[in-house]
């Protein structure tokens, strides 16, 4: 048998060292099935919320315009997008879209139909529109598991 050379170190052995293996060893294993997930190639749901200023005054207006347009339908219709719900908050005057895609590559790929830019035009000309406030947007990760 051979003996280690005496330039190889051997670890302290104590309560101190092997607790703070232990600690690794249970961090290892805890950050394992995240790496796993995120790197599959599993397709995950994507969602994409805007909300449109329009006047707080006006929800019977814009529902009736919402639901006169063929704007929804036309959305909806798009390849890659799951879902579309609409909504009004009548406390702050939004008009809402909350978008669910199949995955990111249907949401990047919605963001440039003629679909969308017709859909903005036709918000951002409506009737009771305000144009005084910004758009808000948000995109992200559809948490299903929610």
């Amino acid at each position: 048998t051979h003996a280690p050379p005496s330039s190889w170190s051997v670890p302290a052995r104590g309560p101190r060292s092997s607790m703070l293996a232990r600690i690794a060893s249970q961090q290892s294993r805890l950050l394992r099935p995240l790496a796993v997930r995120h790197m599959s190639g599993e397709a995950r749901p994507m969602t994409r919320f805007v909300q449109y200023p329009f006047d707080k005054t006006k929800m019977t207006e814009v529902r009736a315009w919402v639901n006169e347009s063929d704007m929804p339908a036309s959305v909806r219709a798009e390849t890659g997008v799951k879902d579309v719900e609409f909504s009004f908050c009548p406390g702050e005057g939004w008009l809402a879209a909350r978008y669910i895609f199949n995955d990111l590559d249907d949401m990047v790929a919605f963001l440039g139909t003629d679909a969308l830019e017709k859909a903005k035009k036709a918000v951002s000309t409506a009737p009771h529109y305000d144009s005084s406030r910004e758009v808000h947007e948000f995109k992200g990760f559809y948490l299903k598991e929610v």
